[in-house]
């Protein structure tokens, strides 16, 4: 038997008996004391999407329609004593996914489209509200929207293009968004301010020949009601009221990239999120700036240019309103985005999107539709749109 297989067949195991124990919405949760405690939970969403035919570097390519599970997470986390506390995802992403050279995305040890993997996986000393050490596998805190922003809360269909979103890559070095490391980080001031600073892995292998470690952190304001967890949401709904600002950088010194040696890789982000009751309704606005010097990912990209050792600017305005009101048994949330990715010395890509979610139980059930349009100056590769549907579940 395959330790994929039997990894799965634990994990139905596992949630059978906790769903015994004690079941609710959030998730099936266990208490062994006033201390010890637990919860399980499964989270899936389903994906269509159809890719405009289209020649990419001189090469014609078809139409694709592709139907994928986009993602797939079980997550346990709980708290051990007063002051310990772990958390997990199991996940498998974009499985089933095609490509449109032909055959399909496929990197088991990551659990990228094949096989079963360890997302998340970290252990907190949670020493006060101010002050707590998290060492794990864990989101690289660089950017809020794949930084803290939870993928199960998005307000759009998925990520920005440059982050891992649609059909695009992420331009930091992860581990599908993650890093493995060490993480301070803390709530002071009433969580009016929320820190984050890492030590990481970063590259690795032959691109990181003095084996030399990765620094990130991240400042965020809130200038509102406070985001003091781990996991933030991409849209509250309207059962919040957030104005944050955000501030991240992220360094690691002497890689070899693009094929040249002692490459420092330099990353900073400012960002702004707010989101506001707005009458019956709910608007949310996020837009964000990223200036990368000597990117450490990516090799020749279907839709943009940027390549391991370029320097890039990256930027992104996203914009929704939860309309008031249910229609039938659910209410709308129309979105819009714009992306630019522009590389030095190369060429532009813009990206417009637009669609709407269409919310049954919140973000724990939804539909969404998704028009996306790819907009490249290099004259190798053509403009193409890109149409997603997805249907969400989760407790």
């Amino acid at each position: 038997m395959k330790k994929s297989e039997v990894l799965a067949r634990m994990v139905i195991v596992l949630f059978f008996v906790c769903g015994m124990i004690s079941p609710c919405w959030a998730g099936f949760k266990m208490e062994i004391n006033e201390q010890t405690k637990g919860e399980i939970g499964i989270w899936m969403q389903t994906s269509y999407q159809w890719v405009e035919d289209g020649k990419i570097n001189g090469d014609q390519y078809e139409d694709l329609n592709d139907f994928m599970i986009r993602r797939a997470y079980m997550y346990l986390k709980g708290d051990v004593t007063k002051y310990v506390s772990f958390f997990t995802h199991i996940a498998s992403d974009k499985v089933g996914m095609e490509k449109p050279t032909g055959g399909s995305l496929d990197n088991s040890g990551m659990g990228l489209g094949s096989g079963v993997a360890w997302r998340d996986l970290w252990i907190t000393l949670n020493l006060h509200e101010a002050f707590k050490i998290q060492m794990g596998r864990m989101y690289v805190p660089l950017t809020r929207n794949y930084g803290t922003t939870s993928t199960k809360c998005m307000l759009t269909a998925d990520l920005p293009f440059l982050q891992g979103g649609s059909r695009g890559g992420i331009f930091y070095a992860q581990k599908v968004g993650r890093d493995d490391g060490l993480t301070l980080w803390g709530n002071p001031f009433d969580g009016l301010l929320q820190y984050r600073f890492m030590i990481s892995e970063g590259v690795e292998g032959n691109a990181n020949p003095e084996d030399n470690l990765r620094f990130v952190g991240r400042l965020s304001l809130s200038l509102l009601e406070p985001e003091t967890s781990w996991f933030n949401k991409g849209t509250y709904l309207g059962k919040k009221k957030v104005l944050s600002l955000g501030f991240g950088m992220d360094s690691q010194d002497d890689l070899t990239l693009g094929g040249r040696e002692d490459q420092d890789n330099t990353v900073w982000t400012v960002d702004a999120f707010f989101d506001y009751p707005l009458g019956k309704g709910a608007v949310t606005i996020e837009a964000a700036y990223i200036d990368i010097d000597n990117c450490t990912q990516g090799k020749p990209n279907f839709y943009h240019d940027l390549e391991a050792g370029d320097d890039a600017e990256n930027w992104y305005i996203n914009a929704g309103y939860l309309l008031p009101g249910s229609i039938g048994p659910g209410r709308f949330q129309p979105y819009i985005r714009y992306e630019t990715v522009d590389v030095d010395k190369k060429n532009q890509t813009d990206f417009f999107s637009g669609g709407f979610n269409y919310y049954l139980k919140g973000h724990n059930c939804k539909l969404t539709a998704d028009y996306m349009y790819v907009d490249p100056d290099n004259d190798d590769k053509d403009d193409r749109s890109i149409f997603t549907f997805q249907f969400t579940v989760g407790f």
